[in-house]
């Protein structure tokens, strides 16, 4: 968070109660026991609402709950962040929460006490009265928290920045919501959360797809694939640039073949020339036709050069090819 500032929660009750608690990264609402935040309140669902908190703002998501959540009377949409102000006022069930802004202690005044030892033996007596009992030899240690995923400045999709996407955390953000409220458990939303990590990824590539259809965008080793509907077969003289640029055009190529303008299309891409294709001398014999193309294309494979002419000439015409300076 800011260095300067820190969110707190100020929960008040329906007998008028309150308490104040800081608010982590991440704090999950509800009444099932191993909520962050525990509301024992028939109308709050079991796993109801979660607050997340990036350096500069809070965000409160509605996690499909029965009754919903409000934010300045304004009731929330399932599964829809919405950010949180200094003031906002939410409410679930009979309970309303205040987000409260307050200034970050000062490191310098933490560390001056720390740094004076009589101070802190004059005080002794003091610190024991509020110093909380001993743990018993026999207790557990206490569980420290879960760690939480470092929350990105944004994320894709649309997911207003700090929100982290499904698909990304360790807890099931969408797929839990098609369960009924009793099997919103902390188990449970882990256990989804396998499955969501799996099947979002997979998602975005199928919401996605059209960029594979797309020459300009497909991956490198989707291109023969794509090469194959129109039955054309690369051989390793074409460049990636001119493959992509062949495919880009095919639709109009291939509606053309048998021409002039498709066959010097397709020379023109491989060769990078534009070649001189004469069908109307006299001299020529009958159904044939002469290829010119620069001297500084000799360097192709003629044999390649003399295959895309025989896959794009009209048929049962006979050709010369020349090289010219």
């Amino acid at each position: 968070m800011n260095p300067s500032q820190m969110f707190q929660l100020q929960i008040t009750d329906a007998d008028g109660n309150q308490r104040v608690i800081p608010l982590p990264a991440t704090t999950s609402i509800g009444r099932q026991v191993g909520n962050d935040l525990l509301l024992d309140d028939e109308r709050i669902s079991r796993r109801h609402a979660k607050i997340e908190c990036s350096d500069e703002a809070c965000h409160i998501t509605d996690l499909g709950s029965s009754n919903g959540t409000s934010v300045d009377e304004e009731r929330l949409r399932p599964n829809v962040p919405v950010q949180l102000k200094p003031g906002s006022v939410v409410r679930v069930g009979s309970f309303e929460l205040l987000l409260r802004s307050v200034p970050a202690p000062e490191p310098d005044v933490v560390q001056a006490v720390s740094l004076q030892p009589d101070a802190a033996a004059d005080a002794g007596a003091v610190a024991t009265a509020d110093a909380s009992p001993p743990m018993d030899a026999g207790a557990p240690p206490p569980t420290s928290p879960r760690p939480s995923i470092p929350t990105p400045p944004s994320a894709p999709g649309g997911t207003p920045a700090g929100m982290i996407p499904p698909g990304l955390t360790l807890e099931s953000q969408r797929l839990i919501n098609y369960l009924p409220g009793i099997y919103h458990t902390e188990f449970m939303a882990r256990f989804l959360g396998i499955f969501e990590a799996v099947l979002t990824p997979i998602e975005w590539n199928i919401d996605n797809f059209d960029l594979y259809l797309n020459p300009a965008t497909a991956p490198r080793d989707f291109i023969p694939w794509l090469a194959s509907w129109f039955d054309v077969a690369f051989d390793p003289s074409w460049t990636e640039a001119q493959r992509r640029h062949l495919l880009k055009e095919a639709h109009s190529i291939y509606a053309r073949r048998g021409t002039r303008w498709a066959l010097s299309r397709v020379l023109e891409i491989y060769t990078g020339h534009t070649p001189t294709i004469v069908d109307t001398d006299p001299d020529l014999e009958p159904f044939t036709f002469k290829v010119t193309l620069p001297a500084v294309t000799a360097r192709l494979e003629r044999e390649m050069i003399e295959r895309l002419i025989d896959a794009h000439k009209p048929a049962h015409t006979l050709y010369t090819l020349e090289f010219q300076p």
